[in-house]
């Protein structure tokens, strides 16, 4: 079966506009999976609901608008537009979404963005990465400071898609934090307006704090 990427971005906006279970879950297949931003390992379908209902119960006047996006080979890049209400302030920020379609259907999902700024704002407390290791989050400089901040580190190109114009590279970074095994997974994203990695700062940085103290 082939994709069809316009009929699932019609979808996708229409969450974006009017977010809900109601309007997220017929995104996906009844096999499929997700993975957000911190997880550790990916929900299945019956789990999704309670997932998006826990975050809308956060931010519950989310929205969300998909920008610009590209497709190879049944994956789908989409950088979108976020915002939220959060410590009483209206915020923005942007993200990856990443998925693997069959038909007009999600099958394999993932969301790359940084917590971290968002969830300070409900605890500044919370640990950070330094800058060596995010420099100015670029890929270049964030593919070097993991190499610095995880021994024995090592970096694997997942999935691909783009042109001359926009080009997105899905990425997975593991090394070892402690003597134990880390796993990280990001989206460089190259266009236009320069070049910007997306990935979850914070789990990172909580786990080195862990091992610090």
């Amino acid at each position: 079966m082939g994709i069809d990427t316009e009929a699932f971005l019609e979808r996708f906006r229409t969450f974006g506009r009017t977010p809900s279970a109601a309007t997220y879950l017929p995104l996906f297949e009844p096999d499929a999976t997700l993975c957000d931003s911190g997880m550790a390992e990916p929900i299945r379908v019956p789990e999704i609901p309670g997932h998006i209902e826990a975050i809308l119960r956060l931010v519950p006047d989310f929205q969300m608008v998909p920008e610009r996006w590209r497709e190879s080979a049944g994956t789908v890049f989409i950088e979108a537009s976020n915002s939220a209400t959060l410590a009483g302030e209206r915020v923005r920020w942007d993200s990856v979404y990443c998925v693997d379609l069959r038909g007009d259907r999600v099958v394999r999902g993932r969301r790359y963005y940084d917590r971290r700024p968002l969830f300070a704002r409900l605890d500044p407390n919370l640990p950070a990465l330094s800058p060596e290791v995010v420099g100015d989050g670029t890929p270049h400089d964030v593919e070097r400071g993991l190499r610095a901040a995880l021994a024995a580190p090592a970096r694997e190109v997942v999935s691909r898609a783009g042109d001359e114009a926009l080009t997105f590279v899905e990425w997975r970074a593991a090394g070892t934090v402690g003597g134990e095994r880390f796993e990280v997974g990001g989206v460089d994203r190259t266009g236009p307006d320069g070049s910007r990695a997306y990935f979850d700062t914070l789990v990172l940085a909580t786990r080195l704090a862990e091992e610090a103290a």
